[in-house]
């Protein structure tokens, strides 16, 4: 599949998708006319990137640990399950942060 279908299939943008081939994220081969062409699989990869990414993980981090993404999720290296969990953290620590304000505004609503 062209660029412009990867990027359709993944709901990004062809800048985007070049940017992360940019950083090694994605690697499509090329056809006899010099454009890019890029498998199935490559729209499954792109999307757990930009969930990775939505979710705080660095690209460049996600660069770092693009074999792992690459595996089954029970594969996952011991370096990105971390991260993940780190991640998972943090994202819990903001949940419990955004409860309090939410109870707070409530109870100064209810006034």
């Amino acid at each position: 599949m062209k660029i412009g279908e990867l990027a359709r299939a993944c709901k990004t943008s062809i800048r985007m998708i070049r940017f992360y081939e940019k950083l090694n994220l994605v690697s499509p081969q090329r056809n006899t006319s010099g454009y890019r062409v890029y498998k199935s699989q490559d729209i499954d990869f792109i999307r757990k990137i930009i969930i990775l990414n939505r979710a705080g993980l660095a690209l460049k981090d996600i660069a770092l640990l693009r074999d792992c993404l690459n595996d089954e999720p029970q594969d996952f290296c011991a370096v990105l399950r971390g991260k993940l969990e780190d991640k998972r953290a943090d994202i819990d620590r903001q949940i419990d942060s955004l409860n309090e304000s939410k109870a707070l505004l409530d109870k100064l609503l209810a006034r």
